[in-house]
């Protein structure tokens, strides 16, 4: 009977049941809905028919001003019905709901649009399948992670935590990293940020390199260019300076002794290369591959935290990665 007129028989039987101040959930005609009957309702008593026995709430229409601002501010600003509601003045009187604003911006068409497709695709669990969802999240999936739960439910991920919270069951900190499917996902992790580790090692380590030969041909042209050293490891001839080897100055009484190091800098920050993700601190190179050099722990100490004055100590970390830190803090 969806359309269909009223007949005197139902008015009179909405009527005698209003005036009995009977709720909206008790009152009952045969074919009608619920929202039927409450719209009947609402009818009746604007054209008097009820004695006043129903007073109902006052329904405050929105404004044309208040509709543009709506318009501004889902439009240009992207804002949400729960934001606008508690945040944003749009009327004057006291401000509308987060369900009324939701409601106007449904029926005008506003807001994001990819967030109104997603929404019209959620799928609404029934009352059985909560109560499934309520007793296995209590029970079997105790310790399962929310993911695996939402992919077998065919929910977002925000539901199972929120089902979780308001059953006083939410997963700690220690109990959602003890899996071992975040056991396997930080490992995959690992490797992939030591892939892109080495990678940026090497184009740093040639960017390095160039630099030092830029560096070089400098000091060739010079009038009179500085003293040669030829490096022990890598056998190239560089110029006895502090951008090329480290250099150590020891004041002993009125003496100074300077002492330069027989690895150029460039070979010594290769030896703290990192290997792989899971060491915690870079690691050195074989001692057979390092040649004595004196203080040699303060002298990589000191170089990492030298300021980077020409080349730099290596390749930039990016955003939320780790630092790399010296090998002896």
């Amino acid at each position: 009977m969806s359309g269909a007129c009223w007949s005197s028989q139902e008015i009179e039987s909405l009527i005698g049941q209003i005036v009995g101040k009977k709720k909206l959930p008790e009152l009952y005609v045969p074919g009608r809905s619920e929202a039927a009957v409450n719209n009947q309702r609402r009818r009746l008593k604007e054209v008097r028919q009820l004695g006043g026995v129903f007073i109902g709430r006052a329904v405050k229409t929105w404004t044309i001003c208040e509709l543009s601002r709506l318009r501004r501010f889902t439009s240009e600003y992207e804002f949400s019905a729960a934001f606008i509601s508690q945040n944003l003045p749009i009327a004057a009187r006291s401000g509308p709901s987060k369900d009324s604003v939701s409601s106007m911006m449904h029926r005008h068409k506003l807001g994001n649009a990819a967030i109104r497709a997603r929404a019209k695709q959620a799928r609404h669990l029934t009352e059985s399948q909560r109560e499934e969802l309520t007793t296995f999240l209590l029970d079997e999936g105790r310790l399962i992670p929310s993911r695996y739960v939402a992919e077998r439910w065919g929910i977002a991920q925000q539901t199972v935590n929120g089902y979780r919270r308001r059953l006083g069951v939410p997963l700690s900190w220690q109990q959602a990293r003890s899996s071992n499917e975040y056991r396997h996902k930080r490992e995959r992790l690992a490797r992939r940020f030591a892939r892109q580790m080495r990678v940026r090692w090497r184009e740093w380590r040639e960017r390095r390199i160039q630099g030092f030969e830029d560096r070089r041909q400098e000091m060739e042209r010079l009038p009179s260019p500085p003293a040669r050293r030829v490096c022990r490891i890598c056998h190239k001839d560089w110029f006895a300076t502090r951008e090329f080897y480290h250099v150590q100055t020891r004041t002993r009484g009125k003496r100074v002794k300077v002492t330069i190091s027989r690895t150029c800098r460039l070979e010594l920050v290769v030896t703290l290369e990192p290997v792989n993700r899971a060491e915690s601190v870079p690691r050195l190179r074989r001692r057979s591959e390092l040649h004595h050099v004196p203080l040699l722990v303060n002298q990589i100490t000191r170089m990492w935290k030298m300021p980077d004055l020409h080349f730099g100590r290596g390749p930039s970390r990016t955003q939320n990665e780790p630092r790399l830190g010296s090998p002896f803090e």
